[in-house]
């Protein structure tokens, strides 16, 4: 049967990895893919090397393109958000920002300042995107892979009343490193990763029926080990503070505590990390290199491959067309596990299948873990708050919830300054 997939944000490159998916799979044939995107010259170049893949393809998609998403929703099945409001430029001026207060953030995009200043922006944006779905495509299911991911679903879930489901591949980052550490194939592992999105543990680590896990962090210290160890200077020294291996990848991890991006560390640079910036001349780059797959100038063959997201197969299993598994997926607790509060969204694996998205009983997390997963709930729920009312100070008081900020008064004017740079990004406050 035909099925309509409605991307908002489609300027986002998970476009192309999400219509090469649809387009690799034949039970999604005759179906509709509407991309929507309010800049319009993402909106045209993205449409155009969609629809390429399509024509390369030979495939029976049929594509639709609007910058206006109450134009295209109707009728949606499947809703897929990757929005990134005033992205790269916004982003950059926040993270000069920060590193003008000597906190420097490689990814930006969950917390720490910018990442904190990202979710005001985006924030209010799904909240709508949330509303007009309700409204015209009541029966659809919403896939979040916008940033920040756990506060995106979560305002989402509570604003619109829609299912909503979360998904990140960084914590196959870890499995992948805990492969090589066993020198096992990483398809032969099943991991229990549990948290919150980018703030993730390991609880368990099954191979061949056993749970490895214990055995394989004390061969870590080995001192044949040593080469692997320093690879992740990051989660070693999280292991050794929490008692827990944190799950995802180096950057990632070190937002979320006080002592890695640091003056002192030479902003992350002594535990192997490096500060994404984007200048105004790589941002040409990158349209020039789009333009030329919109075009025809450039081959477009390898954007047809498997997009090693999980989307599409998470959509096919809830339709009955794949066998039901397991994923790891961002949904709400609702006691999943005992010692988080229900509303909270957390990551941990699901079955999948069509009788839904159902999570895994975790039971209670360890008390140091839980500490620091509920105050970043709790930030969540005044970030979301802050985002749509446009309350300065609410925005201030969540942002002091950051480890990475020192004070207060340095919080209130990070904030001030993130406010005053991208003031046409942030309509909601009183700038």
């Amino acid at each position: 049967m035909p099925y309509k997939f409605t991307i908002i944000g489609a300027g986002s490159k998970f476009s192309f990895g999400i219509a090469a998916d649809l387009i690799r799979e034949p039970a999604f044939a005759d179906s509709t893919l509407a991309l929507v995107d309010p800049v319009e010259q993402a909106l045209d170049t993205s449409t155009r090397i969609v629809k390429r893949m399509v024509e390369t393809a030979g495939a029976s998609l049929t594509i639709e393109s609007s910058s206006d998403r109450r134009a295209v929703l109707a009728n949606s099945d499947y809703v897929l958000n990757s929005i990134a409001v005033g992205e790269p430029f916004a982003r950059e001026r926040d993270v000069e920002i920060g590193e003008r207060y000597g906190i420097f953030q490689p990814t930006s995009q969950t917390v720490g300042p910018a990442g904190y200043c990202r979710g005001l922006r985006v924030l209010p944006h799904a909240v709508d995107i949330a509303h007009d779905t309700a409204e015209l495509a009541p029966n659809a299911t919403i896939v979040d892979l916008a940033n920040p991911l756990s506060a995106v679903c979560r305002s989402m879930i509570r604003e619109g009343g829609l299912p909503v489901v979360g998904l990140c591949e960084q914590w196959a980052f870890t499995k992948r490193f805990f492969a090589c550490v066993l020198d096992a194939d990483p398809d032969t592992l099943d991991m229990l990763s549990v948290g919150t999105n980018h703030l993730t543990w390991a609880l368990g680590l099954e191979h061949e029926g056993r749970n490895v896990l214990p055995e394989l962090i004390d061969a870590l210290y080995q001192p044949e080990n040593k080469d692997l160890l320093d690879q992740v200077p990051v989660s070693d020294r999280v292991y050794k503070a929490f008692g827990v291996w944190p799950t995802g990848t180096e950057d990632h991890i070190a937002e979320f505590f006080n002592d890695f991006l640091t003056p002192e560390t030479n902003g992350g640079g002594d535990f192997g990390m490096s500060i994404r910036h984007t200048s105004e001349a790589q941002w040409e780059e990158r349209w020039k290199e789009r333009e030329a797959l919109a075009s025809g100038d450039a081959p477009i063959d390898h954007l047809l491959g498997p997009s090693g997201e999980n989307a599409v197969n998470i959509i096919a299993m809830l339709e009955g067309i794949h066998p039901p598994g397991f994923e790891m997926v961002n949904i709400p607790n609702n006691g999943l596990i005992d010692n988080l509060p229900d509303h909270a969204i957390v990551e941990l694996p699901a079955h999948v299948g069509p009788l839904g998205v159902r999570g895994l009983k975790v039971g209670p997390l360890p008390d140091a873990v839980r500490e620091i997963l509920s105050a970043r709930i709790t930030q969540q729920e005044l970030h979301i708050d802050a985002a749509i009312s446009g309350d300065r100070d609410l925005a201030v008081r969540g942002l002091y919830f950051d480890a990475q900020i020192p004070s207060v008064e340095t919080g209130a004017r990070i904030l001030d300054e993130s406010l005053a740079a991208n003031a046409e990004f942030y309509p909601r406050f009183n700038v």
